[in-house]
């Protein structure tokens, strides 16, 4: 039996230690995580948020964060309409429908001496006109705290999360949580993770860190025709150890020692380990480069499913620059499948950023989950596509390049997002996965209280087994602001789906969606 109490559990001690006060020393150690809403539109007609507190555009939610923290609850009220509520084929008859959405929320971010934390919880209710037994209850939480317990030393770290997924990409989903595809499912995190840090002197810091994890898969409030959609998907545990000392910053020569290992355990028992060990040497070259020598021990995986634990050696050399407009960095060097390289450049100036990075590393959807979810080690791209079919539970070698662009114009900002991520499987005769996807949004503000923002999109997902799916998307959205705590806004969209796959269950489909709303504020930034 599936059992949400550990995210609801970790997230009331979250949201309890928001109101502890206790006077302590300031946590300078550890840095949570910005917690914003997702770009991906799983939501339609959810709103935006930011974390800039000044000058926000028309409509935009403020999210509060460490460096500004505060408060702000609301609700949204509005009507949506779908010609395509199933999601049904071209060759198949079409079922419209009208939906009534309520969305109460409250975005929060404390900063005390001894306890900081970022919250972002919603509730969005779906009460369609013509299937009342199908109605939906879509549940949004985002939680992290960080818990000074020994000052300047011991710390607790704890996380909640939960969201819908699919649970299968080959199958057609749609990008709201509102239609009746039954392909869908509630994805619940939770973490806690204390952690000791030591100052060596002249060595550096040593930190010692334990994480135990959670995920948990359910569909409470999620109507569907099947009786049991999740069949094969199990819950799952994490255990992880993570051990560092880092020479002092700012010195010409940097050295490192670590250890990074997470075993995770299905309820099913399934076990899969993660673990790597590494020393590195970097030596100070001008003002702002440095370049690096790292290398270790870390775990082979055999194409028969075999894995000996830190049984490979990797190496990789590489060279930093950073300066205030620039953060570079580039690696290369071998691992247990071969060549193996990472790129990271982000570039900001006046009005434009720009964001460039490759990465490459095993790992597998549980993994990606807890790291994406917590802000432990792996970052994730919140598009919408980053992770494969909850169906799918095998290590695989990721292969990742991301690039976007920010450009703001003297009326509006224009804003374009590539991804391209290829998962190649350990396992023999398995084959691979291929994700690639384009966002382009132009935000044209019409005064200071009315924006316009047409957005285009475009997503092709080739899975292991050959199917491929083009996924396509237009969305025009208008929003007036009436007050500081009042605003409306009309949303039309349209997204299609073609596949090459002839199995029923893979066929395409297109879809139309109008949804009015109004968004009020209680507090506002």
């Amino acid at each position: 039996m599936r059992t949400l109490y550990v995210p609801v559990i970790l997230s009331s001690m979250i949201l309890a230690a928001l109101a502890t006060q206790a006077m302590a020393q300031d946590v300078d150690h550890q840095t949570t995580p910005t917690v914003t809403t997702g770009a991906n539109g799983d939501t339609i007609g959810s709103g935006e948020t930011s974390t800039d507190k000044t000058d926000l555009p028309p409509g935009v939610i403020w999210q509060p964060t460490l460096e500004s923290p505060g408060l702000v609850t609301g609700f949204t009220l509005g009507e949506l309409y779908t010609d395509n509520l199933r999601l049904a084929s071209d060759n198949q008859s079409k079922e419209n429908g009208w939906i009534t959405v309520v969305k109460p929320f409250v975005k929060a971010a404390y900063s005390g001496r001894r306890f900081s934390g970022v919250l972002d919880a919603a509730l969005t209710g779906y009460l369609y006109a013509n299937h009342g037994n199908d109605n939906q209850l879509a549940q949004h939480l985002d939680a992290h705290g960080t818990l000074a317990m020994v000052q300047e030393h011991l710390f607790l770290d704890g996380a909640a999360t939960y969201r819908r997924a699919i649970i299968n990409h080959e199958r057609p989903a749609g990008s709201g949580t509102f239609f009746l595809s039954n392909n869908r499912a509630n994805v619940g995190t939770a973490m806690l993770s204390p952690y000791w840090v030591q100052g060596l002197g002249r060595v550096g810091t040593m930190t010692l860190r334990y994480t135990r994890g959670w995920v948990t898969y359910n569909r409470n409030g999620i109507p569907g025709v099947s009786d049991n959609p999740l069949a094969g998907v199990p819950d799952i545990r994490t255990y992880g150890l993570d051990f560092s000392i880092v020479s002092p910053m700012d010195q010409t020569w940097g050295w490192g020692l670590s250890y990074a290992g997470n075993r995770i355990k299905s309820d099913k028992g399934l076990s899969l380990h993660f673990a790597k060990a590494k020393a590195k040497l970097s030596r100070e070259l001008g003002m702002h480069g440095r370049v690096l020598v790292e290398g270790g021990k870390e775990n082979h995986y055999y194409p028969d499913g075999h894995v000996d634990t830190l049984g490979a050696t990797f190496w990789a050399v590489g060279y930093t620059w950073n300066n205030p407009r620039n953060t570079f960095r580039l690696t290369g060097g071998h691992r247990f499948y071969g060549r193996s390289g990472e790129f990271y450049w982000r570039h900001e100036a006046s009005r434009l950023t720009t964001h460039v990075e490759y990465m490459e590393r095993p790992t597998d959807l549980n993994q990606q989950l807890m790291e994406s979810y917590t802000g432990v080690g792996l970052y994730f791209t919140d598009i919408g596509v980053g992770i494969p079919s909850l169906l799918e539970h095998r290590v695989y070698l990721m292969k990742r390049a991301s690039a976007s662009a920010d450009y703001l114009m003297p009326n509006g900002r224009l804003s374009l997002t590539l991804f391209n991520e290829v998962r190649d499987y350990f396992l023999r005769d398995t084959g691979h996965e291929t994700i690639s996807d384009a966002h382009l949004s132009w935000r044209v503000d019409l005064g200071p209280l009315t924006a316009l923002t047409p957005t285009l999109g475009w997503r092709r997902y080739r899975f292991a087994d050959s199917q491929i799916n083009y996924t396509r998307y237009v969305q025009l959205s208008a929003v007036h602001e009436f007050s500081p705590v009042n605003s409306i806004s009309l949303r039309l969209r349209h997204e299609s789906r073609s596949t090459n796959a002839a199995a029923a269950y893979g066929l395409g489909y297109k879809a139309n969606v109008i949804f009015l709303s109004w968004t009020h504020l209680f507090q506002g930034g």
